[in-house]
């Protein structure tokens, strides 16, 4: 599965003969045949063949017709094999079948992918156990259960039954807290970006109180769900939680970023303050609207992209030449310095600042 570290990796390649091959395939039979999906692929390679090396092409052609077994909904390839470079990625996302060329990786899909598919941990707790599930790139999987000593409620009074009743929450206690000691380990390991937790009102409470301040921090949400809800049904329910939450904190990231470029502190919004300060590196989130492209010019001697024409490139003194990829660059560019991309649904705010924007170190 596709890593945020390798992407990191291929953001930083840059080609010695100078050119990539990067080709995203869409493999999804459930609404098209395979020779249908083989053909379209053709069409894009066909498009690429004038820039690319005629090894990557061919080696792209045989790897989908002799050796990826159809498994996935996607796969993404990137060649450069007189740099030693061939990489393949199954992606369990459908995405347009397209082909690039330049001197980096594209890897705008794969940013877009796993920036919309954050991974979460989802943990569905009661007084006796935990069921753990890992959600990733639009698909669920339970990976670990618990289940401690049975807890029973006593119906009649009594001081017997307060005794009783007092040694059963103490057995519910010990088991939720196992049950968080379960779900620390687990989060940690699955470097998930955000926790959800599902059960009973009266339940969640207790455990959260259970788990580590830091770790509580990474709560996104809490469902009334049924401890023996089906895998399909908490996926459901934990997405439109998910997607209510990143609706507000795409807003609010986008509103923190216009007041502060506002205020000349610490953000710049629009094509050539962005482009500028990217290529100085001081770019710690860029904010691109979902679906933007724009065109731009392309500095050969030190890789500065400008938003207009410019007779001479201010940090080297070269001739920019136009290129049509200019946002895509900058994403690159930004990711190669150590820099986040957050791409935003579309907003009045945005758009009224020019549709791309960043956050900045210093």
């Amino acid at each position: 599965m596709l890593s945020e570290k390798e992407l990191q990796e291929l953001a930083g390649f840059r080609s010695e003969s100078g050119t990539v091959l990067s080709v995203y395939v869409n493999t999804d039979l459930t609404g098209q045949p395979k020779e249908k999906a083989k053909l379209v692929l053709r069409e894009a390679l066909d498009s690429v063949r004038a820039e690319a090396h005629a090894e990557d092409v061919a080696r792209v052609e045989s790897y989908v017709d002799r050796e990826y077994d159809w498994r996935s909904r996607a796969v993404a390839v990137i060649s450069a094999l007189q740099d030693d470079l061939w990489r393949v990625y199954p992606l369990p996302v459908a995405v347009q079948t397209e082909a690039h060329v330049g001197p980096a990786p594209y890897l705008k899909p794969m940013t877009r992918m796993l920036d919309e598919y954050a991974r979460y941990v989802i943990v569905l707790v009661d007084r006796e156990g935990a069921r753990l599930f890992l959600m990733h790139l639009g698909g669920i999987e339970e990976k670990a259960g618990w289940a401690g000593q049975e807890v029973k409620r006593h119906k009649q009074g009594g001081r017997a039954a307060e005794r009783y009743q007092r040694r059963e929450d103490q057995r519910a206690r010990q088991n939720m807290r196992q049950s968080a000691d379960m779900v620390v380990r687990f989060l940690q390991e699955a470097r998930a970006s955000g926790l959800i937790l599902g059960g009973s009102d009266e339940t969640l409470p207790r455990f959260r109180e259970l788990l580590p301040k830091a770790m509580q921090k990474q709560i996104v949400g809490t469902l009334a769900i049924d401890m023996q809800a089906p895998a399909a049904e908490v996926m459901e329910r934990a997405t439109e939680l998910i997607n209510a939450g990143e609706q507000e904190r795409e807003a609010r990231l986008v509103e923190d970023m216009v007041t502060a470029a506002a205020k000349g502190s610490g953000a710049v919004t629009g094509l050539p303050d962005t482009f500028y300060v990217a290529h100085e590196g001081r770019v710690h989130t860029l904010v691109v609207e979902r679906g933007f492209e724009a065109a731009g010019y392309l500095c050969a001697g030190c890789g500065y992209i400008s938003a207009e024409s410019i007779g001479k490139c201010p940090f080297c003194g070269g001739l920019p030449e136009v290129t049509s990829d200019a946002v895509d660059r900058v994403m690159q560019k930004v990711m190669d310095s150590g820099g986040k991309v957050e791409i935003v649904a579309p907003s009045d705010a945005l758009t009224k600042a020019g549709r791309i924007g960043a956050i900045l170190r210093y």
